[in-house]
């Protein structure tokens, strides 16, 4: 059976800087239930400024199912609600949004790297980021996913995000969990070339002076998250 790796990144928070780890510890909880009759595993993967991530590892076939049900968990908690009132059923009347992308994954623990952006000025370049790190996960041959699109984003069962979404999430599925290493020391390298880009822990908020992007990058093994920003800093001693 084909299984997938789905990410939904939005902002339900009621600023503009940080997120509220009261709202992101009832959302975790009730994603340990939510799901565990359907062989489903989600949690809160990213918190990146003020968006959070939820990641799914999500058999074939119920991709529509699991995204409605975190959809309208989101809607259960959210403190602000302009990301999840952007999202259209249709694309001509979709506005900013959801940032949503979906990757099929080889391992049977739906290993991944989940890296999240996060905007202050909703600074353009931040796609252009967001296409640079997919593009590392492609050419050594992951499947790969982004929500960056020139077209409004189909978000499987729930509707369309449009083209300003501007905080970004790839998803770069594994073939093997040895590989996490090497991927992300190529991410974090690859970055260091873009000005005004921010490496930030899993919760951090927007502590920068703008224009500028920040980013967290998490590893997704077998239902379970980690912040791989320790595990970096360790590697190179920052």
């Amino acid at each position: 059976m084909v299984n997938y790796i789905s990410s939904i990144s939005v902002d339900i928070s009621s600023n503009d800087v940080g997120t509220n780890p009261e709202v992101n510890s009832k959302i975790n909880r009730e994603l340990t239930t939510l799901f565990k009759d359907m062989g489903v595993k989600s949690t809160i993967t990213n918190i990146t400024g003020d968006d959070i991530v939820i990641t799914s590892q999500v058999p074939e076939g119920l991709v529509n199912e699991v995204n409605q049900s975190v959809f309208k968990l989101l809607h259960k908690y959210a403190e602000s609600y302009d990301d999840l009132n952007g999202v259209s059923i249709t694309p001509e009347d979709a506005d900013e949004g959801v940032s949503y992308a979906i990757a099929k994954t080889e391992s049977q623990y739906g290993d991944s790297i989940i890296i999240s952006f996060d905007t202050y000025c909703g600074e353009s370049f931040v796609d252009e980021v967001a296409l640079f790190v997919e593009e590392i996960g492609k050419r050594y041959g992951y499947d790969c996913s982004s929500s960056v699109s020139n077209t409004p984003k189909e978000i499987h069962g729930i509707g369309y995000s449009g083209i300003t979404t501007d905080d970004p999430v790839v998803i770069i599925t594994l073939k093997e969990v040895k590989d996490l290493k090497k991927i992300a020391g190529m991410i974090y390298g690859g970055l260091l070339a873009f000005d005004n880009v921010y490496y930030v822990k899993k919760g951090s908020a927007i502590e920068i002076m703008p224009p500028g992007v920040i980013y967290t990058m998490s590893a997704f093994l077998n239902g379970n998250s980690i912040d791989l920003y320790e595990g970096i800093k360790k590697r190179i001693n920052f």
